[in-house]
């Protein structure tokens, strides 16, 4: 099929840019690996950022500064400055257009969020973005003639002479390869916590599939080392705790009933303290007793939901509580616009990096991030695809993932892949986690490199192609094995602590050496090559970049 905007992900990035093209009149297309609504958009509770200044007065400047204090000096002012500016007529067009907002005075309610100086996070009870991206999905049915193509898994972007033709993707139904053909491409699949397997509060479907097909297209991924912890979930399931809870006035206690942090620092150091208290034999909680039987049912339902599914009851006793991974602030390179090196590829949301939030996200940063970035890089994807035609296809990329699924699905199987993705994850979040060391970093990338090798052993036992989960499974693992090579060594070369990376061997900042973007590629030989940018810094960074991108 050949449509003039191909988005790839149905969260808001990919809801938002979708709009954009169709109100072009573009004929658009949105694929979504899963079942649309099932993305980490939807999962996302506490809220979205805007200096509305409804609670208390406010302004985008001090939303800025708070912003680039939080990015841990890794946060470009240029992106930064788009994201906070345009937040209040964001909010305004998503009220417009049947977001329901909580009210206050009959004006939007704003609560506290962590790292926040003022009550600017807009919210809809602990639900915020599954009401967003539900309110967009029924105004994209209700109104733009946008075709949905769901059960697809990205394989490869098809690149010819510099400039996106279209991809390949799996259909999960058939197990076959269909080829996509646009003239320009939104990518916004989302990020790669799924590496961290069964340690993570991301939807299963993230597995690093974007950043790890970017990889293999020839661009780079930057800053991979920077992965966000929230510092509340559940200890068995690692359900998600929003920080709306917190935001609203709940307390961290240990197991002595002592509260011992402000609840309002940002994620980073929040889950640096907790996992400290629980490596020392303390149990931590959120305790959320005191709010009231009623302002929980109001303002926090999705928590009661979720401890009362676990066979606690908030209302009478408090919440135990772990950090798990997250969020992923790096990802795949891109300017303001949202444009890659490669023309006609745009990228938006988890899945990109424009280095808006830095070494470290704050909370309520990235549903806005997906909603202005997401607008900003389908507008600019749909100018490209009106003044360019269709571009050539090149055969190679399609005939190699053909034969990939073919001999995924041909041959005996020699390993347990299911396991691998299991020790995967509980080597990631043990040796590349909160607290990271060199030779914690060595062994997990000694580890993946090994698993690298024998990946190719991994053959479907039932060999079945209709919905066979096996080659799902065995294709998301060579992604999140490329993904997980690039994060490791991003985080093992920066030997410093900034934001959410934090080396126990090198605990200081380091801003002569360090206080600039890192980047990773795949050279022709298959090995990733890892560089810092010069000591200009993200600034010099993006200079550079805008002259690439011209060429």
């Amino acid at each position: 099929m050949l449509y003039d905007l191909l988005v790839i992900g149905s969260g808001i990035a990919g809801l938002r840019a979708a709009i954009e093209g169709s109100q072009r009149g573009l004929r658009v297309a949105l694929l979504s690996k899963g079942a649309f609504m099932r993305s980490n958009s939807s999962l996302a509770c506490g809220g979205i950022n805007a200096a509305l200044g409804n609670a208390e007065p406010d302004s985008p400047l001090v939303h800025l500064e708070d912003t680039l204090r939080g990015g841990d000096g890794l946060a470009l002012k240029e992106a930064a400055q788009i994201l906070c500016q345009e937040a209040p007529a964001e909010i305004g067009f998503l009220a417009s257009i049947g977001v329901a907002f909580d009210q206050q005075d009959e004006r939007i309610a704003q609560r506290a969020f962590g790292g926040m100086g003022k009550k600017r996070t807009c919210h809809i009870g602990d639900k915020t973005g599954g009401a967003i991206t539900q309110t967009l999905f029924r105004v994209i049915m209700q109104k733009y003639p946008i075709h949905w193509i769901k059960e697809r898994m990205l394989l490869s972007l098809l690149v010819h002479e510099g400039v996106i033709s279209g991809i390949t993707a799996l259909n999960r139904q058939t197990s076959e390869i269909e080829l996509l053909g646009a003239k320009a491409v939104v990518l916004a699949s989302g990020g790669y916590g799924g590496i961290y397997h069964e340690h993570h509060t991301n939807t299963p479907e993230i597995t690093g599939d974007g950043q790890a097909a970017a990889l293999r297209a020839g661009l780079r991924l930057s800053n991979m080392e920077f992965v966000q912890f929230h510092p509340t979930t559940l200890p068995r399931t690692h359900a998600l705790i929003s920080e709306a809870a917190r935001g609203e006035g709940g307390i961290l206690i240990n197991e002595s009933g002592e509260r011992f942090i402000d609840e309002l620092l940002t994620r980073d150091k929040l889950a640096r303290k907790i996992a400290k208290e629980l490596s020392e034999g303390r149990r931590v909680f959120l305790d959320v007793r005191h709010l009231g039987e009623a302002l929980l049912e109001r303002k926090l339902p999705s928590l009661l939901k979720i401890a009362m599914s676990e066979g606690i009851n908030p209302i009478k006793e408090p919440i135990p509580i772990i950090p798990s991974v997250h969020y992923s602030m790096g990802g795949i390179e891109c300017d303001l616009g949202g444009a890659t090196a490669i023309k006609g590829l745009y990228v938006a949301g988890e899945v990109a990096c424009n280095l808006v939030h830095g070494a470290n996200r704050l909370g309520g940063n990235s549903l806005l991030e997906s909603a202005v970035f997401g607008r900003i890089a389908g507008e600019n994807a749909a100018k490209f695809a009106q003044s360019h035609d269709y571009h050539d296809f090149r055969l190679e990329p399609i005939a190699k993932d053909t034969n990939l699924v073919e001999h995924i699905l041909g041959g005996e199987n020699r390993y347990n892949f299911q396991s691998i993705r299991k020790t995967l994850g509980k080597t990631l979040y043990e040796k590349a986690g909160i607290f990271r060391t060199q030779e914690g970093l060595h062994g997990a990338l000694d580890y993946v490199s090994y698993l690298k090798r024998i990946w190719i052993g991994c053959h479907c036992i039932h060999k079945q192609k209709e919905y066979n989960s096996e080659l799902q499974a065995i294709l998301e693992l060579r992604n999140m094995l490329e993904v997980s090579e690039a994060m490791l060594l991003s985080a093992l070369a920066r030997e410093e602590s900034r934001g959410a990376h934090y080396r126990e061997d090198f605990p200081e900042k380091d801003e002569k050496l360090f206080g600039t973007p890192s980047f990773v590629k795949k050279l022709e030989s298959g090995r990733l090559y890892m560089e810092f940018e010069p000591k200009e810094g993200a600034k010099g960074w993006l200079n550079r970049l805008k002259k690439r991108l011209t060429r």
